[in-house]
């Protein structure tokens, strides 16, 4: 991994990894990724095709007074399926 400033948080850490990912593969579609400051939420994203994405979306939450990250993968059209990933999220981090 090339040298780096300290990182941050969560979402500094998944950009650094994707960042390398993206420069030692040179995949023909990039990865990508979004997240939420302080690391609650964290997102890979691919697309797929024109109009197309997976989403595997990781929350970081508390169950019964114990950390746990929460996961889950959502396919399809790009504005509907980044919505339905935001909506669980916030639904499980207690949002909505």
């Amino acid at each position: 991994m090339a040298q780096q400033a300290p990182q941050k948080d969560a979402m500094d850490v998944l950009q650094a990894w994707v960042d390398d990912y993206n420069a030692r593969a040179q995949p023909a579609i990039p990865l990508g990724s979004a997240g939420e400051a302080g690391g609650a939420q964290l997102r890979l994203r691919y697309s797929r095709a024109a109009g197309e994405v997976s989403i595997f979306h990781m929350v970081a939450v508390s169950r019964n007074g114990r950390p746990a990250i929460l996961v889950r993968r959502f396919d399809g059209p790009t504005p509907d399926t980044a919505v339905q990933a935001g909506l669980w999220a916030s639904t499980e981090l207690g949002r909505r």
